[in-house]
């Protein structure tokens, strides 16, 4: 009676009864809580729309009514889907008296998915994928190609805003989606990532062999078309490409099986594996075509099938000795490369997002179909079983020494409740309120330990260069001091399994920040070090722990002000903002003024100019000879340049799109598009000399031509060779006179301006974090009211993969070619 009495107390104090129950009708309850059904209001929730509408379409694909799926980012920041399936059904649903396309759009746990009737095997189970993306929309239009006629229908934030009506006739049929997202729900610029896009497309075309999937970017007119014919095997010789495989060919398991007696349909096992002679294990697992990047029950029936196959045949074939190790699960993964694809009806997920597969079944059906196909193969191909075999005996050695390794380390009290003794550490001992900073060097780390705030930051300088793990064993790795002090400030232990094995829940800090010098030194350590976080504690970079300091290069001193600078652009548009302060611009060809805030702006332009133009320049071609070419009427610049060169003469041609580039290839006789070949020309005199004909593509034209037309607003015409070459008058009106300087060209105007203004104030570079004391250092990189922190995240899993083993691996070819090919179109803002 007394916890009765006390808990309706409770209620009453707190004011806790029926009115303060909610329900939220239609879909705004998506728009209250979009955490629950895509993952974040941030980028990731905001392509996870788009992946919403094209796992739609894949259910269509995959049910044998679709070929072509198209994704087009247009101009306007939307996004289209489209694919030539059956089209969602418009007629009227007997029970609701509503078009089923209204149904289907806007009301929640609505569809064709939950009977498994209309689709063999769905990603849309729940019901809401699309419902989602129309409640975080702004605007949401579909039109539907049925039975010879076009239908529209719109909504905007989950409400329709026109219902179901006849277009008219037409040939076409299938499903476009059209939306909008709502930029008062999203925590970002809701601008999509051509990147992110493709990289989902590509991914489905290896899973759906036969399906052709397009993305068109209307932003920048670019489009790519993926459609595989070798599916996910062709996938792992992709994940595998920057490392050299231990079998030409990938091996591929399949089979299909029911999970129950009373299963009407089989779920279909698809696995492609390859090895390689890198430490570390890639394993892609998909359901339904849905990336499940938690794994599931598929994952866990492919390893322990793996393993059991693996440690079955090596004792049979008397590959593993008395005295070898056993083989784990871990060492037979290590330099796995695979892709798991399982089609199940009626898949379950956890969660709106389906990062992981949660029907039990699965897990025995994978099993079996694993084990017997991997044992018929070994049987078939006994040399590339042995070297597997070799890899996973190989790494159970390798993992025994490291073993002893760790207890070594522990026995320092480096992995247990010890921590190193350069470490300052900090008071508090909340993790989610406490940072580390990694440093590197005595000099920087003795001010940061000084001007740090030590109630909550600790610091952990750290000497010499970091090991690169991409190269080196886990033993030692396990045994370098660096990664055993690093280790021990973290907390979280290191490896998989065992006594000190990585622990998430140990970390100390919630934020672990890199800070090095701004430069090339210290952009190669902060590189070493993140590859040791994503090879050895990636999940503190998938949960958000890893941080990039970004000190300051600049020192700008006006007046006893100070200010910091970032980096070489910052630099520059600081010297331009100071440099409109005092000074007037005068046309010399109509005395037209420019005033100080109108001066500003357009400085602004010619400076994005001036960066943009490097990827002219870069080839040799003369700046001006490619201005003078931007069309006014399309406002738009060359997307091609020809280089022509015959002996040491060269000249330029300028191509303005894909179509002339490919007339002019043809023209040339040219096998590639993008030739860089020799031809044999005739002379006027008749001699015969060679020709070097280059043809390059220009990424940086679509932004050039928008500044040129935002110049031409603002009344400057860069691109008119009379107007380019005008003079202009400025006048620099200081504390103690007045001065006139003439300009030859409004392109001088910068570097004039720069050039003024370095003398009336003082610019400090700093070559490293050490040369700042302990005070600027807190100021400018430390203090979280006033700093500058980029957080490190891993959007696509697959490619970071592919960099880090490229970049830091032993195939050196590659990684120049890559250099070669990207070195040119790195820009700096």
């Amino acid at each position: 009676m007394a916890n009765k009495d006390r808990i309706d107390k409770k209620l009453n104090h707190n004011d806790y009864n029926a009115l303060k129950i909610i329900k939220l009708e239609g879909l705004e309850g998506i728009r209250k809580r979009p955490d629950m059904y895509v993952g974040d209001a941030k980028t990731r929730g905001l392509h996870h729309c788009i992946s919403e509408l094209i796992d739609n379409s894949i259910d269509e694909a995959i049910a044998g009514y679709c070929k072509n799926i198209t994704i087009t980012l247009q101009k306007d920041g939307s996004c289209s889907v489209e694919d030539d399936g059956r089209g969602i059904p418009v007629d009227i649903h007997p029970q609701y008296q509503k078009p089923a396309i209204e149904l289907v759009l806007s009301d929640l746990h609505a569809g064709a998915k939950f009977e498994g009737d209309a689709y063999i095997s769905s990603g849309g189970l729940h019901g809401v994928g699309a419902k989602c993306v129309n409640a975080l929309s702004k605007s949401f239009e579909a039109r539907v190609y049925r039975d010879g006629t076009e239908y529209f229908i719109s909504f905007s934030k989950g409400y329709m805003t026109n219902p179901l009506v006849v277009v008219g006739s037409t040939k076409k049929r299938g499903t476009k989606i059209t939306f909008l997202p709502d930029p008062s729900i999203f925590e970002c610029d809701c601008e999509f990532s051509w990147k992110t896009v493709t990289n989902r497309l590509k991914e489905l075309s290896y899973l759906n062999p036969g399906i052709c999937l397009i993305s068109k970017d209307e932003r920048n007119s670019t489009s790519e078309t993926f459609k595989s014919k070798d599916g996910i095997s062709e996938f792992v010789r992709w994940l595998n490409r920057s490392k050299q495989a231990l079998h030409a060919s990938p091996i591929l398991l399949s089979g299909k099986e029911k999970a129950f007696e009373y299963s009407k349909v089989p779920i279909s096992v698809d696995v492609a594996i390859q090895y390689n002679d890198s430490f570390n294990e890639q394993v892609l697992a998909f359901a339904n075509s849905i990336s499940n990047i938690e794994g599931g029950t598929h994952l866990t029936g492919f390893r322990s099938s793996l393993t059991r196959g693996i440690n079955q045949y090596a004792r049979s074939a008397g590959l593993i000795k008395d005295k070898d190790p056993a083989i784990t699960g871990e060492d037979v993964r290590e330099g796995l490369t695979a892709v798991i694809a399982v089609k199940v009806p009626e898949a379950r997920f956890e969660g709106q997002t389906k990062t992981k597969l949660a029907n039990a079944e699965v897990e025995g059906v994978v099993q079996r179909i694993i084990g017997e196909k991997l044992k018929l193969f070994f049987e078939m191909k006994p040399s590339i079983a042995k070297k597997i075999v070799e890899k996973g005996l190989s790494a159970a050695r390798a993992r025994d020494a490291a073993r002893k390794a760790k207890e070594t380390v522990r026995k320092k009290s480096m992995l247990g409740g010890g921590l190193p003794g350069n470490l300052a550490g900090c008071s508090e001992k909340n993790p989610e309120l406490c940072e580390l900073f990694i440093v590197e060097g005595d000099s920087a780390g003795g001010s940061a330990k000084q001007g740090r705030d030590r109630r909550f930051q600790a610091i952990l300088p750290l000497f010499g260069k970091p090991l690169n793990v991409e190269k080196a064993s886990l033993e030692k790795t396990l045994t370098n001091k660096n990664i055993r002090l690093l280790t021990s400030a973290i907390g979280t232990g290191i490896g998989s399994k065992g006594d000190g094995a990585f622990d998430l829940s140990k970390a100390r800090y919630r934020k672990i920040i890199l800070m090095a010098d701004a430069d090339v030194d210290g952009s190669h350590i902060m590189t070493l070090y993140l590859t040791f976080f994503y090879r050895f504690m990636r999940p503190l970079i998938d949960n958000g722990y890893i941080y990039i300091a970004q000190p300051p290069l600049y020192r700008v001193t006006k007046r006893k002000q100070d200010r910091y600078i970032t980096n070489d652009a910052e630099m520059n548009r600081e010297l331009l903002k100071i440099g409109c302060e005092n000074v007037e611009l005068e046309r010399s060809s109509d005395s037209r003024r420019f005033s100080p805030a109108k001066l500003g702006k357009i400085l602004e332009l010619l400076f994005d100019l001036e960066q943009l133009s490097q990827g002219i320049i870069r080839y040799g071609c003369p700046l001006d000879d490619y201005l003078l070419k931007f069309d006014a009427k399309s406002q738009s610049m060359p997307q091609f340049i020809v280089r022509i060169r015959t002996n040491n003469d060269e000249v330029f041609q300028f191509l303005q799109n894909d179509d002339e580039r490919i007339r002019f290839a043809t023209q040339m006789d040219f096998s590639d598009v993008f030739s860089n070949v020799m031809v044999q020309e005739t002379t006027v005199d008749g001699r015969t000399v060679q020709q070097r004909v280059s043809i390059y593509e220009i990424f940086e034209a679509d932004q050039i031509g928008k500044v040129l037309k935002e110049l031409r607003n603002e009344g400057i015409e860069v691109s008119n060779p009379i107007e380019a070459n005008t003079s202009y008058k400025l006048t620099v009106n200081d504390h103690k006179d007045k001065s006139t300087i003439v300009v030859e060209s409004i392109s001088k105007l910068p570097a004039i301006i720069r050039k003024l203004v370095r003398k009336h104030i003082k610019v400090q570079r700093f070559k490293g974090l050490g040369e700042m004391n302990a005070k600027q250092l807190f100021e400018t990189t430390m203090d979280p009211s006033k700093r500058s922190l980029m957080q490190v995240s891993i959007d696509d899993a697959a490619a970071a993969d592919q960099v880090f083993s490229m970049l830091m691996g032993e195939d050196v070819a590659q990684r120049r070619t890559f250099i070669e090919d990207n070195a040119l179109n790195v820009s700096v803002t």
